[in-house]
């Protein structure tokens, strides 16, 4: 059965100006010539370093983007955006409580990534990451309840769960300046465009897609009790494999060592168990692990 809930963790902002789309085409890792008010994409702003800054959602509406991002990220995401504007056309701003974000899911969607229809005065659209994901959308905050009324009221947190069984990685589990992209499997989850002109980062991320150098990825474990917190070691006896990210009760998402997977693992003495859907264990197979 279809189901949908709000995100309350998400917030809508948006940008515009006649520069809004060279503006971001130079900073994103994303091709923005890809957005249109019928296509959405998911894109990440990075370090100069080639490390993970902020990630979120691009659709455009009315002659201008709005943008689905992390509502704890969203005023340094506004701030990092100002620094890079200098004279450029751009304006940017947080719609605030005036819309919100939601997620349907367990439902029937087309198969185009990111595909957006009109959706209550707002947007609906393809997950652009994976298409089990389901469905975002977008809508002005005095039509939530109609945008609900599309399926089974659920909670965050059963969203969080379909996420985490998926092997996708949230925000809480992408920390700023220190998580390279590939290694959360942004890469995988058409967050970079490979083939686009420059973005900042482009140096590191695109040496390390043409090495192959992925030592480490982000996969759903799972235990016979609730795990342990966030950042909990996991061991591969007295090797390290990697840390707990978020998790929900008995299932959730760790940073491991591709090498190590085969080993027993724990995590606070609990035994944990990795698995790897369809679209991650390809390339946890194919020579990307050095």
């Amino acid at each position: 059965m279809t189901k949908v809930s709000l995100l309350p963790d998400r917030v809508v902002c948006k940008i515009g100006g006649a520069e809004r789309q060279d503006f971001l085409q130079n900073l994103l890792t994303n091709n923005l010539e890809r957005v249109s008010q019928t296509r959405a994409i998911y894109t990440l702003l990075q370090t100069p370093q080639g490390k993970y800054l902020f990630d979120f959602f691009i659709v455009e509406q009315d002659g201008h983007y709005l943008i689905d991002c992390d509502r704890d990220a969203a005023p340094e995401l506004l701030k990092r955006l100002m620094f890079y504007k200098l004279r450029a056309d751009v304006t940017l701003a947080s719609m605030g409580d005036d819309w919100v974000v939601g997620a349907i899911w367990d439902t029937e969607t087309s198969s185009e990534a990111g595909q957006v229809d009109v959706f209550h005065d707002g947007l609906r659209f393809n997950d652009p990451r994976l298409s089990a994901l389901g469905q975002r959308f977008m809508v002005p905050a005095a039509l939530a309840d109609a945008a609900l009324s599309i399926g089974e009221a659920s909670t965050p947190q059963d969203y969080d769960a379909h996420r985490i069984a998926l092997a996708v990685p949230g925000a809480q589990d992408l920390i700023a300046d220190k998580t390279f992209p590939m290694e959360a499997n942004l890469d995988l989850l058409n967050a970079i465009d490979f083939q686009k002109g420059c973005f900042v980062g482009q140096e590191v991320t695109s040496r390390t897609h043409r090495k192959g150098q992925v030592r480490k990825r982000i996969v759903t474990v799972r235990a016979a009790a609730d795990l342990p917190a966030p950042h909990t070691a996991v061991m591969a006896g007295e090797r390290q494999a990697g840390e707990l990210l978020s998790s929900s009760g008995s299932q959730g998402l760790a940073l491991l060592r591709l090498d190590r997977l085969d080993n027993p693992l724990t995590a606070d003495e609990i035994a944990v168990q990795p698995s790897l859907p369809s679209w991650l264990s390809d390339a946890a197979t194919d020579g990307t692990q050095t």
